[in-house]
């Protein structure tokens, strides 16, 4: 009885260990993690993530964003530290290069990412070395330009504007009827970088082609298209609402969500986040308009975020990273991204299917303008102060301290010398 029994026993024991390794095999795999400063996309990326799994069940990803304003030094620690995720959100040129010459991200070829030779080198390039090396499979890239309320608009017969002097007009007639043309201030030197400077100079240099002259030192901050670009942001600035100097990025988004101004300057990513927070909100768009009739438009344009490989992922892990990443480069994986992370475009040029209409529409829009590389960062974050805190600063003596256009052109001259030289 006893031996029946211990047969019986030892029959279940081993029935279980077979089962419990079944399970192993089939359900543990490989975890990633990956890090980004995007926490209010969590949902949308663990939808993304899951459906990736889906494809490759022995692949599971866990999504651990951090707070944007804190993202860069946590990251920095935990990378020093050994404790950084599998992969990583980078930013664009000089700062994501600092990690890349730091030794904390692999450099990535075609055959790691198959993927990459189907991307257009101009999405590549803010992670792609002078020499060559590729260390950022590209993420996602956005358009600077304006959210305008449609029912604010129709109400006083207003149209999007086609020329700078259109859009002047439009704000005089808000003005005029008692609305705040813009949700903006310029307590934030990102936004006023980004989406003041960012979306007005494109149209004040005319063409894209002065922002590579400008990365060439072929001109300078007292070329007259940069001070036209200050002319016109003070001539804007007297659209802002009062108090505009302490109005910072979270106050300019709830001004226009709960329609107390009419135009809302800032990217497109902002669109799931408008649509959601408040969906009767009848939403437009607009790039900047040019200076002319009947010229093209010349329009704010900026890669977001890249992916990183942490460089001490190896073995098994390594390859499933590779295969992540390429996944999310693809059609598919790029489609995905495009319907979940709403406002945000990925750089697939056959990724074109978009649910939103307004995502759609603004992408049909930015397929036809020419795209002006946001200024901010590529070179003239490499040091400091960089142009972020030289514009945001500048601009605040053109409007606050009453400085003429060139007299904050020369400022910015000063303040990033170190360019120059």
């Amino acid at each position: 009885m006893k031996k029946a029994l211990l047969i019986a026993t030892l029959v279940v024991l081993s029935v279980g260990l077979i089962f419990a390794q079944a399970q192993t095999e089939k359900g543990a795999g490989i975890k990633l993690t990956v890090t980004s400063w995007r926490v209010e996309d969590a949902d949308s990326w663990n939808r993304i993530n899951a459906e990736f799994t889906k494809e490759n069940p022995n692949i599971t990803i866990s999504y651990e964003p951090i707070t944007a304003t804190e993202y860069d030094s946590v990251l920095m620690a935990s990378l020093q530290s050994g404790r950084a995720a599998d992969i990583m959100f980078l930013r664009t040129y000089g700062v994501g290069r600092q990690i890349f010459d730091a030794g904390y991200v692999i450099p990535l070829s075609e055959k790691d990412i198959p993927n990459l030779k189907a991307l257009p080198d101009s999405a590549i390039n803010p992670w792609r070395t002078e020499g060559g090396i590729v260390y950022g499979v590209p993420g996602s890239s956005c358009y600077g330009g304006f959210f305008y309320n449609k029912d604010i608009f129709a109400k006083y017969g207003l149209t999007e504007p086609q020329t700078y002097a259109e859009f002047l007009n439009v704000c005089k007639v808000l003005d005029r009827n008692g609305v705040t043309p813009f949700a903006f201030g310029i307590k934030d030197s990102w936004m006023v970088a980004e989406y003041l400077s960012g979306n007005v100079l494109p149209a004040a240099a005319v063409s894209s082609d002065w922002h590579r002259k400008l990365m060439n030192k072929e001109v300078d901050y007292r070329d007259p298209a940069f001070i036209k670009h200050f002319e016109m942001i003070k001539e804007l600035a007297q659209f802002f609402p009062k108090g505009y100097e302490g109005i910072g990025y979270n106050d300019m988004q709830q001004i226009f969500l709960t329609e107390r101004a009419a135009i809302y300057p800032v990217g497109t990513w902002e669109l799931n986040f408008l649509e959601t927070t408040n969906p009767d909100l009848n939403l437009g768009w607009f790039f900047m308009p040019p200076l002319k009739a009947g010229d093209q438009i010349s329009a704010n344009f900026n890669m977001i975020m890249g992916y990183g490989i942490n460089s001490k992922v190896s073995g098994e892990k390594l390859e499933a990273a590779k295969t992540y990443l390429n996944w999310l480069a693809d059609v598919k994986g790029s489609e995905l991204f495009g319907n979940e992370v709403i406002g945000q475009f990925a750089s697939h040029p056959n990724a074109t299917k978009l649910d939103n209409a307004n995502a759609a529409d603004m992408a049909a829009r930015g397929a036809k303008v020419d795209k002006f590389q946001q200024i901010p960062y590529e070179k003239l974050s490499d040091r400091s102060p960089d142009y972020t805190a030289a514009i945001g600063e500048a601009v605040y003596k053109l409007l606050v301290d009453n400085y003429s256009a060139k007299q904050a052109a020369d400022f910015m001259m000063n303040a990033q010398s170190w360019y120059f030289d």
